[in-house]
């Protein structure tokens, strides 16, 4: 069976040899060869060298809009925190010409 016939655009597939896996997005012919880009990498992968693939989702707790600008403002209040405890140590390795 032809691998070409098989693989369609939104065709979820794997490129073996690095384990990328993604999703086709369209196809390119280039120097008689045909190509396909995946959605994850944004790069062209070889129809021949492509294998088609089934994604497991996942099921785990999905947070909202409100939890993630929480978790991102206690990011940013601790980094702030932590800048203002201790100043950096200047040991002189990149002290400058002076």
């Amino acid at each position: 069976m032809n691998q070409e016939s098989i693989l369609e655009a939104g065709a979820a597939v794997r490129y073996p040899r690095t384990g990328t896996s993604g999703t086709i997005t369209r196809f390119v012919d280039k120097g008689g060869k045909r190509f396909a880009e995946l959605d994850s990498t944004g790069l062209l992968y070889r129809l021949d060298q492509l294998i088609p693939a089934e994604f497991i989702l996942k099921k785990g707790h999905e947070i909202d809009r409100d939890e993630q600008l929480a978790q991102l403002e206690h990011e940013r209040r601790q980094i702030e925190t932590e800048g203002l405890e201790e100043p950096p140590s200047l040991d002189g390795a990149c002290a400058g010409a002076g």
